[in-house]
Protein backbone atom coordinates (compact mmCIF):
# COMPACT_ATOMS: atom_id res chain seq x y z
CA UNK A 1 0.00 0.00 0.00
CA UNK A 2 0.98 3.63 -0.58
CA UNK A 3 1.41 6.53 0.92
CA UNK A 4 -0.37 9.30 -0.94
CA UNK A 5 -0.43 13.36 -1.04
CA UNK A 6 -3.92 15.08 -1.98
CA UNK A 7 -3.71 18.42 -2.50
CA UNK A 8 -7.09 20.38 -3.63
CA UNK A 9 -8.33 23.61 -2.54
CA UNK A 10 -12.00 21.66 -2.55
CA UNK A 11 -12.31 20.62 0.65
CA UNK A 12 -15.23 17.52 -0.50
CA UNK A 13 -12.87 16.25 -3.20
CA UNK A 14 -9.65 15.96 -0.76
CA UNK A 15 -12.09 14.18 1.80
CA UNK A 16 -13.64 11.91 -0.83
CA UNK A 17 -10.41 11.21 -2.10
CA UNK A 18 -8.85 10.28 0.90
CA UNK A 19 -12.05 8.29 2.36
CA UNK A 20 -11.53 6.20 -0.75
CA UNK A 21 -7.96 5.65 -0.81
CA UNK A 22 -7.65 4.64 3.40
CA UNK A 23 -10.70 2.27 2.04
CA UNK A 24 -8.22 0.31 -0.04
CA UNK A 25 -5.39 0.36 2.44
CA UNK A 26 -3.58 3.59 1.23
CA UNK A 27 -2.31 6.05 4.38
CA UNK A 28 -3.35 9.41 2.72
CA UNK A 29 -2.61 13.22 3.75
CA UNK A 30 -4.48 16.05 2.65
CA UNK A 31 -2.39 19.45 1.60
CA UNK A 32 -4.87 22.57 0.89
CA UNK A 33 -2.51 24.69 -0.50
CA UNK A 34 0.37 24.35 -3.31
CA UNK A 35 3.10 25.11 -0.36
CA UNK A 36 1.79 22.83 1.75
CA UNK A 37 1.80 20.04 -0.71
CA UNK A 38 5.47 20.68 -1.51
CA UNK A 39 6.25 20.56 1.79
CA UNK A 40 4.67 17.56 2.35
CA UNK A 41 6.39 16.15 -1.04
CA UNK A 42 10.01 17.57 0.42
CA UNK A 43 9.88 15.44 3.48
CA UNK A 44 10.89 12.07 1.14
CA UNK A 45 8.14 10.01 3.32
CA UNK A 46 4.80 9.45 0.70
CA UNK A 47 5.45 7.77 -2.77
CA UNK A 48 2.45 9.45 -4.93
CA UNK A 49 1.14 13.34 -4.97
CA UNK A 50 -2.38 13.78 -6.51
CA UNK A 51 -2.54 17.46 -7.77
CA UNK A 52 -5.57 19.37 -8.70
CA UNK A 53 -4.93 21.57 -11.53
CA UNK A 54 -7.04 24.80 -10.00
CA UNK A 55 -5.14 24.66 -6.53
CA UNK A 56 -4.17 28.18 -5.98
CA UNK A 57 -4.30 29.01 -9.82
CA UNK A 58 -0.81 28.05 -9.29
CA UNK A 59 1.38 27.89 -12.31
CA UNK A 60 1.14 23.82 -12.72
CA UNK A 61 5.09 23.75 -14.40
CA UNK A 62 6.22 25.95 -11.56
CA UNK A 63 4.32 23.83 -9.11
CA UNK A 64 6.04 20.48 -10.34
CA UNK A 65 9.53 21.94 -11.26
CA UNK A 66 9.67 22.61 -7.36
CA UNK A 67 8.34 19.54 -6.77
CA UNK A 68 10.96 17.45 -8.53
CA UNK A 69 14.23 19.77 -6.28
CA UNK A 70 14.33 17.45 -4.08
CA UNK A 71 11.24 14.40 -4.76
CA UNK A 72 10.76 11.91 -7.45
CA UNK A 73 7.74 10.46 -5.64
CA UNK A 74 5.09 9.65 -8.89
CA UNK A 75 3.04 12.90 -9.72
CA UNK A 76 -1.15 13.01 -10.94
CA UNK A 77 -2.61 15.70 -12.17
CA UNK A 78 -6.48 16.24 -12.41
CA UNK A 79 -7.02 18.51 -15.44
CA UNK A 80 -9.87 20.65 -14.29
CA UNK A 81 -12.35 21.22 -17.21
CA UNK A 82 -10.84 24.28 -19.95
CA UNK A 83 -7.15 23.94 -18.00
CA UNK A 84 -6.14 21.42 -20.82
CA UNK A 85 -3.00 23.31 -21.18
CA UNK A 86 -1.58 22.59 -17.87
CA UNK A 87 -1.49 19.10 -19.18
CA UNK A 88 1.52 19.77 -21.38
CA UNK A 89 2.92 22.20 -18.75
CA UNK A 90 2.43 19.57 -16.17
CA UNK A 91 4.18 16.53 -18.04
CA UNK A 92 6.96 19.21 -19.37
CA UNK A 93 7.60 19.73 -15.74
CA UNK A 94 7.95 15.74 -14.53
CA UNK A 95 4.54 15.09 -13.91
CA UNK A 96 3.78 11.45 -14.16
CA UNK A 97 0.11 11.17 -15.37
CA UNK A 98 -2.92 12.98 -15.50
CA UNK A 99 -7.00 12.38 -15.50
CA UNK A 100 -9.42 14.84 -17.04
CA UNK A 101 -12.33 15.72 -14.47
CA UNK A 102 -14.41 14.34 -13.97
CA UNK A 103 -12.72 11.11 -13.71
CA UNK A 104 -13.82 7.49 -12.16
CA UNK A 105 -12.00 6.81 -8.39
CA UNK A 106 -11.58 3.37 -9.89
CA UNK A 107 -9.43 4.97 -12.77
CA UNK A 108 -7.07 6.93 -10.54
CA UNK A 109 -6.81 4.37 -7.58
CA UNK A 110 -5.44 1.67 -11.02
CA UNK A 111 -3.27 4.48 -12.05
CA UNK A 112 -1.67 4.87 -8.03
CA UNK A 113 -1.24 1.59 -7.97
CA UNK A 114 0.73 1.70 -11.13
CA UNK A 115 2.90 4.36 -10.25
CA UNK A 116 3.69 2.28 -6.55
CA UNK A 117 4.34 -1.10 -8.08
CA UNK A 118 6.48 0.08 -11.28
CA UNK A 119 8.46 2.63 -8.66
CA UNK A 120 8.71 -0.37 -5.81
CA UNK A 121 9.48 -3.37 -8.12
CA UNK A 122 12.40 -1.22 -9.82
CA UNK A 123 14.36 -0.54 -6.44
CA UNK A 124 16.97 -2.91 -6.64
CA UNK A 125 18.23 -2.45 -9.72
CA UNK A 126 22.21 -2.25 -10.00
CA UNK A 127 22.72 -1.71 -13.84
CA UNK A 128 24.56 1.37 -14.89
CA UNK A 129 24.95 2.50 -18.71
CA UNK A 130 27.97 4.05 -19.67
CA UNK A 131 27.46 6.66 -22.92
CA UNK A 132 29.97 8.84 -24.47
CA UNK A 133 29.81 11.99 -22.37
CA UNK A 134 27.57 10.51 -18.90
CA UNK A 135 26.25 7.78 -17.28
CA UNK A 136 23.22 6.41 -16.23
CA UNK A 137 22.45 5.02 -12.68
CA UNK A 138 19.37 3.37 -12.90
CA UNK A 139 19.84 2.10 -9.44
CA UNK A 140 19.94 6.10 -8.17
CA UNK A 141 17.72 7.26 -11.76
CA UNK A 142 20.01 9.33 -12.19
CA UNK A 143 22.84 10.23 -14.96
CA UNK A 144 25.78 11.39 -14.00
CA UNK A 145 27.85 13.81 -16.80
CA UNK A 146 28.74 16.01 -18.79
CA UNK A 147 31.35 16.39 -16.29
CA UNK A 148 30.27 17.00 -12.46
CA UNK A 149 26.81 17.76 -13.65
CA UNK A 150 24.11 15.02 -11.98
CA UNK A 151 20.54 15.48 -13.53
CA UNK A 152 18.00 13.01 -11.97
CA UNK A 153 15.17 11.03 -13.76
CA UNK A 154 11.27 11.46 -13.44
CA UNK A 155 9.85 8.26 -12.36
CA UNK A 156 8.11 8.37 -16.19
CA UNK A 157 11.07 9.21 -17.26
CA UNK A 158 12.88 6.08 -15.73
CA UNK A 159 10.01 3.64 -16.69
CA UNK A 160 10.43 4.36 -20.39
CA UNK A 161 14.25 4.36 -20.53
CA UNK A 162 13.82 0.76 -18.65
CA UNK A 163 11.15 0.33 -21.50
CA UNK A 164 13.49 0.91 -24.16
CA UNK A 165 16.35 -0.42 -23.03
CA UNK A 166 14.79 -3.57 -22.25
CA UNK A 167 13.81 -4.72 -25.67
CA UNK A 168 16.19 -5.34 -29.27
CA UNK A 169 12.95 -4.00 -30.82
CA UNK A 170 11.40 -1.20 -31.82
CA UNK A 171 8.96 0.35 -29.48
CA UNK A 172 5.83 2.07 -30.57
CA UNK A 173 3.91 4.54 -29.05
CA UNK A 174 0.71 2.47 -28.50
CA UNK A 175 3.30 0.16 -26.49
CA UNK A 176 4.89 2.73 -24.31
CA UNK A 177 0.76 3.81 -23.11
CA UNK A 178 0.14 0.66 -22.86
CA UNK A 179 2.82 -0.53 -20.36
CA UNK A 180 3.70 2.81 -18.57
CA UNK A 181 0.50 4.37 -18.68
CA UNK A 182 -1.79 1.70 -18.66
CA UNK A 183 -3.54 3.01 -21.75
CA UNK A 184 -4.76 1.61 -24.59
CA UNK A 185 -7.90 3.34 -25.82
CA UNK A 186 -6.48 7.11 -27.58
CA UNK A 187 -4.64 7.45 -30.65
CA UNK A 188 -3.39 10.96 -29.09
CA UNK A 189 0.31 9.80 -27.65
CA UNK A 190 1.30 13.23 -27.08
CA UNK A 191 2.03 12.34 -23.28
CA UNK A 192 4.26 9.79 -24.63
CA UNK A 193 6.11 12.17 -26.70
CA UNK A 194 6.76 14.24 -24.31
CA UNK A 195 8.35 12.39 -21.95
CA UNK A 196 10.80 10.97 -24.89
CA UNK A 197 11.60 14.14 -25.53
CA UNK A 198 13.10 15.24 -21.82
CA UNK A 199 14.89 11.63 -22.07
CA UNK A 200 16.58 13.07 -25.23
CA UNK A 201 17.38 16.73 -23.66
CA UNK A 202 18.77 14.76 -20.56
CA UNK A 203 20.65 12.03 -22.70
CA UNK A 204 21.79 13.20 -26.10
CA UNK A 205 24.78 15.55 -26.25
CA UNK A 206 22.49 17.01 -29.48
CA UNK A 207 18.90 16.47 -28.58
CA UNK A 208 17.64 17.40 -32.10
CA UNK A 209 20.30 14.70 -33.66
CA UNK A 210 19.78 11.85 -31.61
CA UNK A 211 22.18 8.94 -31.74
CA UNK A 212 20.39 6.90 -28.75
CA UNK A 213 17.03 7.20 -28.60
CA UNK A 214 16.39 7.68 -32.65
CA UNK A 215 12.40 7.38 -33.84
CA UNK A 216 12.11 4.88 -37.08
CA UNK A 217 9.12 6.92 -39.02
CA UNK A 218 5.99 4.32 -38.88
CA UNK A 219 7.87 1.84 -37.07
CA UNK A 220 8.80 3.42 -33.87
Amino acid sequence: MGRIIIASDIERQRRDLRIGLESQGHSAVEATTAQQAIAAAHTGTCDVLIVDSGIDEIDLYTFCRSVRTRSDLGIIVLIREGVAQYRIDALNAGADDYLPEPFSFAELLARVRAIIRRIRSLSDTRTRIALHDRAIDLASRKIQGPGNRITALTPKEFLVLKCLIGTDKPVTNQDLARTIWNRDDSSDFEYVRIVVSQLRRKLEWDYTRPRYIVTERSVG
